[in-house]
Order: C-alpha cells, then sequence, then structure tokens
C-alpha cells in the first residue's frame, strides 16, 4: 500500500473519529436488544466447601431463600436429606464446564473440577453413587432419594464426567486422571441396566441424562465400548413414545404405560437429537421429533408450558420450575442442530422465554444481575410466585441460557412473548398463536402437516444450513422497523437491501455467491446483493478509499486487523458484541482468549473474526527424503536444511535449485511469509506493539532476521525474485514455504505431477521451547459499517456468514480455516477438514495464532521492520541488532506523536 495514501486517509479518518466523538454509530446505526447477560455469581454462591471421604472437594447447597438468599440444606422432609446433592453438583459442573468452553477462564474450569471431585467421591467403585451428605461431609446412605444406586444421580454423574472428557480432554487432560476410572465403572454399570433393557432408575429422564454423558464422552474418542453403549440406550429410550400426532400425549416420552410425561427432564428428545447426528442413526432423530412436534408444538400454540401432561392429554399447569423449561430449550436446540431446520431454534428461543418474562407472573425468573432463577410459579389465581432461588432452579436456567444465547436465532426470540389467553386444554388449541417482540415485530405460528410452521413475520432471518427447505424464523429488529412502513396490518413490506463486499478472489467470490443466494432464497425480507471488493493495490486501500468517498457497503468480509483500529477510530464500524445475533455466534464459536487481542480499549469487537490462516511451513516431502532430512524443528535446523537442498541440477555451477525462497520485496505484509511467522514462533505470543509500546525489539526478533541474514550471506537463499505468475514451490524450484490453508486449493490447479507435500510448524528459535510457539493468522473479519441503515439485519447476516454449515463451505471451497474454537477436534467439520490434504494440521493451530496487533499505526511499523530486513538480512549493510533498534526507535516515535 502506498504510504503516503495510507497517511492521508489516516488523517481523514482521524479528524472523523474526533469530529464525531465516536457517535456516528449511535446514529447511523441504532441499538436494538441487548444480549442476555449471563453469570454465575449466584451459582457461585452457594458453592460450599467440604470433605468427603477425605477428599476437599466442592458442593452445591440445596436451597437459597429470599430475601437475603443464604444457602440452607433440605427441609425435613420423610427424614432430612442434607445440605447438598450429586444430582446438583454434577449438573453445575456441567455449567461451569460449558462456560469454561464458552470463556476459556482457568478459575470456572477449576470450580467445574472441584465440584467433578464430589461426583467421583461420592461413587462407591462399583459404579453406583450416594446421593446426599450432611454439612460434615457423611454420605446419606438412607434416604429413599440418596441410596447407593444406578439412579438419577448416577445418570448426572456420568453426564457430568462424559461431558469432562469432551471438554477438558484436548488441552487439560492431566485433570481427567481421577475422573477417568470412576467414569468407565460407571458406564459398566450402566451397561448392565441397558443390556436388560431397563432404563436407568425406571426412568427416560435419567437415561436420557446418562445417555449425555455417552455421546460426550464419544465425542472425545473416549471408549470403544461407548458407541454400541449409546446406541443401545437410544434405542430403548426410542421405544417409550406414547400416543402419536394426533393422538395423546401426542409422541410424550414417558416411563411406562399409561404414565404422565413431566416437564422437568424431558431431555428424551435432546439426548436422541444428539444420539442421531453423533451416532449417524436418523431414526433417533425421527424419534426426538414426535415429542417435539407432536406435545411441545402444542405448548407453542397454546401459549404456554404445562408441568405435566396425563396419558389422556389433560394438562397440570403447575408447578412451573426452569428444571421444566431448559429441558425442552435443550432439545429444540438439538433438533436445529441435528436437522438444520432452524424454526426449531427459534421455539428454543420461545420457550426460554419463560426465564426473561413471558410466564404468568409476567416477572424475570432469571435476573441478569445475580445470576438467579427464581424457583417458579406454584400456581394461579391469584399467581404464587417462588422467590426461593436454589440449586436446581439456578443450574438449569443456566444450562438454558447458555444454549440460547450461543445461537442466533434463539438468542432473538428469547425475547418474544405470545399474544392472547393461555389455552386450558392441550386438545383443543387454536391452530395458530401470534408472539410479539421488541419494538412489535411480530411471528405467527401455525400448526401444519409436520409440526408447527412459522406461517409469517415481517422480516424472515435465514438458517445455518445452506439450503432450507424449512419456515424461516425472523430477525426482530427488522421486523420492528418494517413494520413502521406497513401500509395495512396484513401487507407485507418492502424487503430490505444489504450490500455486501467479499474478497475479489474466485474462491471467495464463488463461496459469496452461494451462501448469499441460499440467504436470500430463505429471507424474502432481507436481500442480500453481492459485490466484490473493488480491484485495488490490496483490500486495504480500497475499504479506505470507500470511507473517504463516504461509499462503504452494509458489510465486507475482507477486513483485515491493519485496517480496523483506524475505522473504529473513526466510528465507521458497528460494535458487534453489544448486538444479540452476532453476540450469540461469538459465543458459540470463540472463546474470550481467542477475542482478547481482538477487543478495542472500550473492550469492544468491532469486526467479526472470520477465517484464520495459521502460516506453517510447507515442504515437499520426497526432495526433503532425497536430502536425507526431516522437518526442521529450530531456525539452526532450518538453516542445515537450506544448505542441504540448495542443488545445481543444469551443472553450469550456480544453484538454481534451492530450499526456500524470501522475498526481495520490502512491502510491508511480504514480512507475513518470512521474518513474521519466524518472530511468532519464538516469541512466546509477543507480537510488535502491546498497550502502545512498541515490544519487538528483543531476541526472538534478533533470531529471526539472523537466519535469513545467514541464508542470504551463505548464499542458500536467492538474491533473486522468481518471474510473475510462477510459484517455485509448486514446479520443485523451492521445497519448502511458508504459507498459510488457502495455498493448499491453487496447489491442486498449479502443482506439477507427482508433488507431495507436507506442513510443519514454523521453526522456531534455538534454546526455545517449540510448543510454545504461535503462528501468524493472518486473520480476516467482517465488519458491519455504520452508514447502514438495517444494522441487525446486518448482524443478523453476519451471524450466518459465520454459521457451521457456511462455515463447512469455507472448508471445502476455499480451503480456509474459519477461526472457531477447537477446530480440529469438531466432529461436525471432520469430514470437511478431511477433503484437503494437510487442513487438519493447520486446524490444530486455529487457537494458537497471533494477528496484526490492533494498532492504527500497524501498517508504518512493518513498513520500518521491511527496511530492517532489506538492511541487515538481504544486503548486510546494518546489524541485525543495529537494524531493529533503529526501527524499534523509529516505531516509538509513531506511537508517541499519536
Amino acid at each position: 500500500m502506498n504510504r503516503a495514501f495510507v497517511a492521508a486517509a489516516a488523517f481523514f479518518l482521524s479528524s472523523l473519529g474526533a469530529a464525531c466523538g465516536r457517535t456516528s454509530e449511535s446514529q447511523a446505526a441504532p441499538r436494538g436488544p441487548a444480549p442476555t447477560r449471563i453469570t454465575l455469581d449466584h451459582l457461585q454462591h452457594l458453592g460450599l466447601n467440604a470433605i468427603v471421604r477425605g477428599r476437599k472437594v466442592r458442593v452445591v447447597s440445596l436451597y437459597a431463600e429470599a430475601p437475603d438468599y443464604r444457602p440452607t440444606g433440605s427441609p425435613a422432609r420423610g427424614g432430612f436429606e442434607g445440605i447438598a446433592s450429586l444430582d446438583d453438583a454434577a449438573r453445575a459442573a456441567v455449567v461451569y464446564l460449558r462456560e469454561y468452553e464458552a470463556t476459556g477462564d482457568s478459575s470456572v474450569r477449576d470450580e467445574a473440577v472441584r465440584l467433578l471431585n464430589f461426583v467421583t467421591a461420592m461413587e462407591q467403585g462399583d459404579g453406583e453413587f450416594v446421593n446426599f451428605i450432611d454439612s460434615a461431609g457423611r454420605l446419606n446412605r438412607d434416604a429413599p432419594s440418596s441410596r447407593q444406586s444406578m439412579s438419577y444421580w448416577a445418570a448426572r454423574s456420568i453426564w457430568a464426567l462424559g461431558e469432562a472428557v469432551r471438554v477438558l480432554g484436548a488441552r487439560d487432560s492431566t485433570l481427567l486422571t481421577t475422573m477417568r476410572p470412576v467414569l468407565r465403572r460407571a458406564i459398566a454399570r450402566m451397561a448392565s441396566e441397558i443390556e436388560a433393557e431397563r432404563l436407568i432408575g425406571g426412568s427416560t429422564t435419567a437415561t436420557s441424562e446418562a445417555l449425555l454423558g455417552l455421546l460426550a464422552a464419544q465425542t472425545a474418542r473416549d471408549s470403544t465400548v461407548v458407541v454400541p453403549l449409546a446406541t443401545r440406550t437410544a434405542q430403548l429410550l426410542a421405544q417409550h413414545s406414547a400416543g402419536g400426532s394426533a393422538k395423546a400425549p401426542w409422541g410424550a416420552y414417558v416411563d411406562r404405560d399409561n404414565a404422565s410425561w413431566h416437564a422437568w427432564g424431558a431431555r428424551a428428545p435432546e439426548a436422541l437429537a444428539i444420539a442421531g447426528r453423533a451416532l449417524k442413526h436418523p431414526e433417533f432423530i425421527a424419534s426426538a421429533r414426535k415429542e417435539a412436534d407432536g406435545l411441545w408444538g402444542r405448548f407453542l400454540l397454546a401459549g404456554g408450558m404445562p408441568s405435566q401432561v396425563a396419558a389422556d392429554g389433560k394438562a397440570t399447569w403447575y408447578p412451573q420450575i426452569a428444571y421444566g423449561v431448559g429441558s425442552i430449550v435443550g432439545g429444540y436446540l438439538a433438533l436445529a442442530e441435528a436437522t438444520g431446520q432452524r424454526r426449531y431454534a427459534v421455539f428454543a428461543g420461545l420457550a426460554a422465554s419463560w426465564l426473561l418474562g413471558a410466564n404468568p407472573a409476567g416477572v424475570a425468573m432469571y435476573d441478569e444481575k445475580s445470576g438467579r432463577t427464581l424457583d417458579g410459579i406454584d400456581g394461579p389465581s391469584p399467581i404464587k410466585l417462588n422467590r426461593n432461588s436454589g440449586a436446581e432452579s439456578t443450574v438449569e436456567g443456566l444450562l438454558a441460557l447458555q444454549s440460547v444465547e450461543s445461537n442466533p436465532d434463539a438468542a432473538e426470540y428469547v425475547h418474544y412473548h405470545p399474544v392472547g389467553d393461555l389455552s386450558i386444554s392441550l386438545a383443543n388449541v387454536p391452530d395458530r398463536r401470534e408472539y410479539v417482540g421488541p419494538g412489535g415485530a411480530r411471528l405467527i405460528l401455525r400448526r401444519g402437516p409436520a409440526g408447527i410452521e412459522i406461517a409469517r413475520d415481517d422480516q424472515a432471518i435465514g438458517g445455518d444450513e445452506v439450503a432450507l427447505g424449512d419456515s424461516k424464523p425472523g430477525a426482530s429488529a427488522a421486523a420492528a422497523d418494517a413494520k413502521k412502513r406497513e401500509t395495512s396490518s396484513d401487507s407485507l413490506p418492502a424487503p430490505i437491501t444489504l450490500t455486501y463486499w467479499p474478497a475479489a478472489n474466485p474462491a471467495e467470490t464463488s463461496l459469496a455467491m452461494r451462501l448469499t443466494a441460499a440467504w436470500n432464497a430463505a429471507n424474502p425480507g432481507i436481500q442480500v446483493r453481492v459485490q466484490p471488493l473493488p480491484a485495488g493495490r490490496s483490500s486495504e486501500e480500497v475499504l479506505l478509499a470507500a470511507i473517504v468517498a463516504k461509499a462503504t457497503p452494509d458489510v465486507s468480509s475482507n477486513v483485515s486487523t491493519a485496517l480496523l483500529s483506524r475505522l473504529v477510530r473513526a466510528g465507521g464500524v458497528v460494535r458487534l458484541d453489544n448486538r444479540v445475533a452476532t453476540s450469540a455466534r461469538l459465543r458459540e464459536r470463540t472463546s474470550s482468549a481467542m477475542l482478547a487481542s481482538l477487543r478495542l480499549p472500550d473492550g469492544g469487537i468491532y469486526a467479526f473474526p472470520w477465517k484464520t490462516n495459521p502460516m506453517m511451513l510447507m515442504y515437499n516431502v520426497d526432495l526433503f527424503k532425497a536430502a536425507g532430512i526431516g522437518p526442521p524443528r529450530t531456525q539452526s535446523e532450518l538453516l542445515q536444511a537450506w544448505h542441504k537442498l540448495a542443488r545445481d541440477t543444469d551443472g553450469d555451477g550456480r544453484l538454481d535449485h534451492w530450499a526456500m525462497w524470501a522475498t526481495l520485496k520490502t512491502t510491508w505484509y511480504e514480512r507475513f511469509y518470512d521474518f513474521y511467522p519466524l518472530y511468532l514462533a519464538s516469541s512466546d505470543g509477543t507480537t510488535i506493539v502491546q498497550n502502545g509500546k512498541v515490544v519487538f525489539d528483543n531476541d526472538a526478533a534478533v533470531a529471526a532476521l539472523d537466519v535469513l541474514r545467514r541464508g542470504f550471506a551463505e548464499g542458500v537463499l536467492p538474491k533473486s525474485n522468481f518471474a510473475v505468475g510462477r510459484d517455485p514451490f509448486a514446479d520443485g524450484t523451492v521445497a519448502m514455504k511458508i504459507i498459510g490453508p488457502w495455498f493448499v486449493k491453487e496447489l491442486t490447479t498449479i502443482k506439477m505431477p507427482g508433488l507431495r507435500y507436507d506442513v510443519t510448524p514454523v521453526p522456531s528459535a534455538d534454546g526455545t521451547d517449540p510448543a510454545k510457539g504461535y503462528a501468524f493468522a493472518d486473520l480476516r473479519s467482517i465488519a458491519i459499517f455504520s452508514t447502514t441503515r438495517h444494522p441487525d439485519a446486518a448482524a443478523a447476516f453476519v451471524a450466518y456468514l459465520t454459521s457451521p454449515a457456511a462455515d463447512r463451505l469455507l472448508i471445502e471451497e476455499a480451503s480456509q480455516l474459519p477461526y472457531r474454537r477447537r477446530l480440529a477436534s469438531d466432529p461436525r467439520f471432520t469430514e470437511s477438514l478431511s477433503r484437503w490434504p494437510t487442513l487438519s494440521t493447520y486446524a490444530n493451530y486455529v487457537e494458537r495464532t497471533r494477528d496484526l496487533d490492533l494498532d492504527p499505526d500497524v501498517v508504518e511499523i512493518f513498513d520500518l521492520l521491511s527496511e530492517a530486513y532489506e538492511e541487515s538480512a538481504i544486503y548486510a549493510t546494518t546489524p541485525v541488532k543495529d537494524a531493529l533498534n533503529k526501527a524499534a526507535r523509529e516505531a516509538t516515535n509513531i506511537v508517541n506523536a499519536r
């Protein structure tokens, strides 16, 4: 990029930012509903330390009564049960594990481990568990709800331990040492029940929760016995559906013939939907839909959720508790994932709205400030609200909201409420029901041949799946905006139109066209027009020019970190972590650690991290084999490889084949392919500017430049540029290159026949730990420009572009990697990654990357590093340390001048 142009554009953007006082976003992009805040404060408040069987553990107090919410034990009820139960601790551990997965907060992980220590302490050596302890940590072996058995508390222990294996196994496996034997014994004990065709504890509820644990362990490939047992368990569960689509109790899963269905613990649909997807048994998904489509659909049309439904269909509406809501939310979201039908995610949001005030009491049962979930609504006329907040309500409320706030559609519709009176009889529910959201947005549900359909909303938003054969959910803020423009109550408004600029390269343009076509077909109310990024020397230059010309699109997916801080300083882009759709997708896709370097000083995320290109060392397998060397791990080994691989193949006395090519160009971004990856491999994650201070004048930078200097000085790096349009690695002229995964697709068309290649981490400096090295990310993000008139519709589109289905297409169509946590081990992406050689290896580095610093002068600083590279490495006119010191001084002057 031309430095004069950058400087002029930076001055313009700075002036614009100062003039508008960072208010341009709020003026041009109005705020929609805020995401629901999830806090574990009250759950933490309920936690107690205990000594159980000589072990230090953490438990959760059973009750906490209003108004002071002091933790207490159980009342005398057929004998005192105790101060804490395994039932609650196991489910609380699941909450903490999922929060750790979303945030990466080690304190949350540690709390989960302490609760899991209690779980293992309550196992009796044979796979059976005791449930309660008293305040002294003594086990209650006498109460019917606590006796040693394979029952509810054992099932929930299997669930918690299975989740621990899934979440902790990849990076915290040492924490599982004491847990794995307990899980193995519990699974073996469970197997004896399932083989005898007995439900765990005689309950579909307990059996479903145990199955969730098996499926979590299976995801982590923890045991070869899990898959057949999970299959048999799902088959047993599927036999317990009663009634049919037109016959009470309408597909409900019940413990035995003529038994009532009860809301608390109705997790069979969730477990069966996950089993169907994980085990590749579509019949389990169809079985899960029986209760969801038949029974729960009637709840949506009735406008409320009963606590029990008898075999003849008679509903008991109270008490209503969070456990009854959470089970339905989990089932709907599992079906959304398993089927690709986003209506189920919308239904999950509508069900979870009970927690936020869409209930007979009209009271938010979940308090965003404290994290308390009230114990329920005990009865009507007048409403009997139970304002206590004990363990089970708190845990189940958090489990439901964690899932909802990780799904953009569910998070959107959790703010809706039903219109009209509750239908008391499930046998006579209306054929349609209207729901109203923020700003008057409407959603109409109706009975259809395959269950409940979304008949109409004022503006629709699309789904995760690229091709949707399903009723379409709606974007509430966009719908509210459209509602103001209606000419009558039944007329549809003109559609919103968004402009989307993807990168202009063929792979990304093709991907954008395919995704947008699916979006437009699914979303008549929000249409997107694709225009590839206009031609220019770089995307940064084009977008800066668009800012200057006031011609920015609504959305662009080729925003680099080098440009972002300038855009934010000018108020040119919309904050995304405080909008419902993008906030939910960020929670589903990333962790706090992955977002840390992308947060601005105000804590905001102003561009959605879309795709990452971890730079690795690609090498020619056969050339390495012929030279008798393996992939270099250190920079001294790299230099040795350069010597061994440099050859004169035509006998003219001059080298014509090389180990590697480091370009002589000094354009700032050329350092992404030589100096910067070598630097990050040794810097322990240190980038070049941190907290407004220049930090690259260090040993890692010296080592990176010095190995390049030696390569040039010793004649094993060519001091020439190769012909334009020719890739020397693809034709075998060089044996290795530092490159990202996008090149894998390109290689399929340009490589010479028979080229075999692999990738390895970029070598680190001698004396450093290669395991602590980082890869350069070359991250590309998606921004919503503050000139948009429809920020929430744009946010919904961004959430769609970053959905699991869209991410699979990104991998398959472009050989590029979504910036997504645990990508390499996520079974949803295994098949997609396997379509390209080496891509699974690249995927292992997604979370171990560093990008450019979010600094407005980062381009100029990289220009200075390029000058240091030219002086010290290529031409050796200045010693490496002197060149770096000079660059650091000049960079410091730039930073201090701001």
